[in-house]
């Protein structure tokens, strides 16, 4: 069979055709196949796209992912997060898959480069899958166990040049933003009653106010069931991936997509997880963690597993979701 060829990249130049393209495998093979040879890296017997993802993800059985950026859907500063990310990451012992080279599709030409990493895959099994196909026993054993990766990963010093420097406003302005639009948001999503959102806008503080005085931290804001890996026979956390959303910030932020998403508002692995972070949970938690559910970049409630719909009172609602 002849080696299929890439098609033309410049057909990609609006956010709906890169929508209905970035996940397309038959689209994105023949580039992934041609990045691997330009880096002299062993051509794959077999590539697939493990799931949906805001930029093309491919894994190799040659134990390689791929990860290409494009010029829409925040693909620039999607790139520019991952490399300083590991750059900051680099040498800290966490479950990181090794960042094994980088390239461009298009170098030296007109237009967009198409810039692309390449890593390790990482092993074990997603989260996701593992929650799917443990007992409880072991899903809190992997909860506490991730408690102590994450206290790590908030502990790595903040040497970035950009959205990990420690002076950076960008965590700030985004919860600016999210302040400003989450009420519409949540009335669109419809997850949460009418009544409920009425009030929304007065329990949630100044920005400012709610980050004064602490210091901020490596935040990765994207802990989903599908960027976690473990593993379930052992018990141990293998991989943390996809570094796109990350911050200097309050780790308060990287709980939500964790417990809401990750976790489906499980109160009994949120608990474990804290006791394996050594994290202090005062009176306040609950509303303290409500509000960056409100202020969170993401649908974070749209892998809720309960229909919250029938609470009106955002104190009910804050202890649902975060009453350890």
């Amino acid at each position: 069979m002849p080696e299929s060829r890439p098609t033309d990249l410049s057909e990609i130049n609006s956010d709906d055709i890169y929508a209905k393209l970035r996940n397309d495998l038959a689209f994105w093979e023949p580039w992934v196949r041609k990045a691997l040879d330009s880096l002299g890296l062993a051509a794959p017997g077999r590539v697939r796209i493990p799931g949906e993802s805001t930029n093309p993800v491919l894994l190799t059985d040659t134990g390689l992912a791929v990860k290409l950026y494009g010029e829409h859907w925040c693909g620039p500063e999607n790139h520019a997060s991952e490399l300083e990310a590991y750059e900051v990451l680099s040498g800290h012992g966490l479950p990181i898959p090794r960042l094994v080279a980088r390239g461009e599709l298009r170098p030296g030409g007109d237009g967009w480069s198409w810039p692309f990493l390449v890593m390790e895959t990482a092993p074990g099994i997603t989260w996701r899958e593992a929650m799917a196909a443990l007992d409880r026993p072991r899903r809190l054993s992997l909860a506490r166990r991730f408690g102590a990766v994450l206290r790590r990963l908030h502990e790595v010093p903040l040497t970035g040049t950009a959205a990990l420097r420690p002076g950076s406003d960008v965590f700030a302005e985004l919860l600016r933003e999210r302040r400003a639009e989450t009420v519409a948001d949540h009335r669109e999503w419809g997850y949460l009653s009418p009544r409920l959102l009425g009030g929304v806008d007065a329990f949630l503080p100044d920005v400012d106010t709610l980050l004064a005085g602490r210091e901020p931290v490596l935040v990765h804001g994207d802990l989903h069931g599908t960027n976690l890996f473990v593993d379930p026979a052992g018990e141990r956390i293998t991989g943390l991936i996809d570094f796109t959303d990350v911050y200097a910030g309050d780790p308060r932020y990287s709980l939500v997509q964790l417990h809401l998403n990750a976790f489906r508002a499980d109160l009994g692995l949120l608990s474990e997880l804290l006791e394996g972070a050594g994290w202090e949970v005062p009176g306040s938690f609950a509303e303290e963690m409500l509000q960056f559910t409100f202020l969170h970049d993401f649908d974070v409630l749209e892998e809720v597993p309960v229909d919250l719909t029938g609470i009106d009172d955002v104190g009910a609602l804050a202890r649902r979701l975060w009453g350890v």
